[in-house]
């Protein structure tokens, strides 16, 4: 259904993503974007909350549709904000996130003539399709709907690899009669498993005495989580959770084991022995499966055959990208749909046939037992900070990491329960990226308490976003760990490059005093009990809490 209306393009933007549903945009006002933001103001139940850079609006749209499920929405005025707003983008393309860019360009007589006017760029729209998975620049004010409902509808039945949205700014103020649409939920978009690859897939699970099932964040965007604990519990599969995928299920289901997505020594036997494998909601990427790895100094690509995380031929692949099946690994039976949808069907289906899995609980735990000592040995007694971090949260607090050691290894060490209560953007690791996740996290959970665990110079990247924080009263608790050094580069350094250190070491502000120049609480933590004190103290309050905690001063 569509309703039709007079309106600048500026209200047709707004009206539209009102029809969505939408009710929070990030971003920063421009003299190129100011009809959007009026026509914002004068819409009810719509919030914008005002970042202190674009990158930062980007994350924290991009941490808003993590947590909520929604698209997350970000505007930004033409050039420097599009370049500002890049890295976000990237990042949602990486992790397969609903965020959605609108933003300004040139007016349409500067079309194909670079003068040199303000906010200019040689091919702003060519950088956003080297970027975004879906970019559209709309030329009259009556496509202005149309892109953005086709926008929605991709990110809602496909894989949402994060969207772009241009409009001249000059068709901003200009009127027309707009079509806006009236959309319905329904899950008639979304791809449908085949009946024949059901029934193939279901016989080779009812078949296997060992299965393994590895899953993917994409479960979670389905909804499919209990789909899949009711899979795993009758088949007494172990499901391996990767860095992305931490939430998926409970870290205290008897079945789940935690993995960065490497393959250490203690999993390998369990992996090497499984005679089917069912992959669901993942691409197995590199990144979980090191498909590329580093020899003499240059990344190699590995065979199939001595791929690092050492498959079974029986393999089922679950993903609603058909690109994905089968790409980095031979899929036996590919299915290219959606996994809720596709989960219902298999658990249907195997209502027909006697499984034969044999349960392997003791083993598991054993597995979980290990991979816990092996986290404490390769992070140290650093590591112990995370009991006070879970500690000092209840079970459906969020945890959003940067990328720093205590944020690698709370992907295997630190307990989560609930979906999308863990975020970690770890395949673009964009450093700096977890105050502005945590922010948007916030936004889309008012009423959970959200923790950002950072490394100091990590942080210091978005720092201006406490002032986002402190405005918009965001209570987000924002944890640095201090010890002013780029930890994870410094140890390469010493590892690869025979302790030659070089721009690694860093002076650290006062981050208590800086908070306080803010307007926020803040305080520091020694020790885990301390920390976790600190937390559950920070949640009681109202507004946004930072805690510096010093990390033991290590011997380089």
């Amino acid at each position: 259904m569509k309703n039709k209306q007079n309106l600048t393009g500026a209200q047709a933007v707004i009206a539209t993503l009102r029809a969505y549903d939408v009710d929070t945009i990030f971003g920063i006002p421009g003299v190129h974007t100011l009809p959007l933001y009026d026509a914002i103001r004068q819409e009810p139940g719509l919030r914008h909350i005002l970042a202190r850079h674009e990158q930062g609006a980007g994350f924290m749209a991009d941490g808003y549709a993590r947590i909520s499920g929604r698209p997350g929405i970000v505007c930004t005025i033409t050039g420097p904000g599009v370049t500002n707003v890049a890295t976000p983008v990237a990042d949602a393309y990486a992790d397969s996130i609903p965020l959605l860019v609108v933003s300004t360009s040139l007016p349409r007589a500067s079309k194909g003539h670079f003068r040199g006017e303000l906010h200019g760029l040689k091919n702003q729209l060519g950088m956003m399709e080297a970027l975004a998975g879906w970019t559209r620049a709309v030329e009259r004010v009556k496509e202005i709907p149309g892109a953005l409902a086709d926008a929605f509808r991709v990110m809602r039945s496909g894989r949402s690899r994060g969207a772009y949205l241009e409009i001249p700014l000059d068709l901003l103020e200009a009127q027309a009669e707009v079509d806006i649409p009236s959309p319905t939920p329904s899950e008639e978009e979304l791809p449908r498993p085949s009946h024949e690859a059901i029934i193939a897939a279901a016989r080779m699970l009812s078949e296997a005495e060992h299965p393994l099932i590895i899953a993917g964040s994409g479960v979670t965007f389905a909804r499919a989580n209990e789909q899949l604990a009711q899979l795993a519990g009758l088949l007494q599969a172990p499901v391996l959770l990767g860095a992305k995928s931490h939430d998926v299920l409970p870290s205290d289901h008897p079945l789940v084991i935690p993995s960065r997505g490497y393959v250490p020594r203690e999993l390998q036997p369990l992996v090497e022995s499984s005679d089917v494998v069912l992959v669901v909601g993942s691409k197995l990427g590199a990144q979980r499966t090191n498909v590329t790895v580093l020899e003499g100094g240059k990344l190699r690509t590995l065979r199939t055959s001595d791929l690092g995380l050492p498959l079974p031929a029986q393999l089922i692949h679950i993903d609603i990208d058909p690109s994905e099946i089968g790409f980095n690994y031979p899929a036996r039976v590919g299915i290219a749909a959606d996994a809720r949808l596709t989960l219902e069907a298999l658990l249907a289906e195997l209502s027909n046939y006697p499984v034969k899995a044999m349960p392997r609980a003791d083993e598991i735990a054993e597995i979980k037992q290990a991979l816990l000592i092996r986290a404490r040995r390769a992070y140290g007694e650093a590591v112990a900070l995370l009991d006070g971090v879970r500690e000092g949260l209840p079970r459906d607090g969020i945890v959003v990491t940067d990328m720093t050691m205590l944020g690698y290894a709370s992907t295997q060490y630190l307990p989560v329960y609930e979906p999308r209560t863990f975020i970690h953007a770890s395949e673009l690791c964009a450093i700096g990226c977890g105050l502005p996740l945590a922010l948007g996290a916030q936004a889309a959970a008012p009423d959970k308490p959200v923790v950002a665990l950072c490394g100091d110079g990590g942080f210091l990247l978005n720092v201006g976003e406490l002032a986002t924080a402190a405005q918009e009263q965001l209570p987000v608790v924002t944890v640095i760990f201090n010890d002013a050094t780029y930890t994870a580069v410094k140890s390469d350094q010493h590892r690869r490059f025979g302790s030659r250190y070089i721009a690694t070491d860093l002076i650290a502000p006062d981050y208590v005093a800086l908070a306080q120049a803010f307007h926020l609480r803040a305080m520091r933590a020694e020790g885990p009990e301390a920390l976790r004190d600190a937390i559950s103290k920070a949640i009681q309050n109202p507004g946004p809490t930072l805690i510096e905690v010093p990390l033991p001063i290590r011997e380089w």
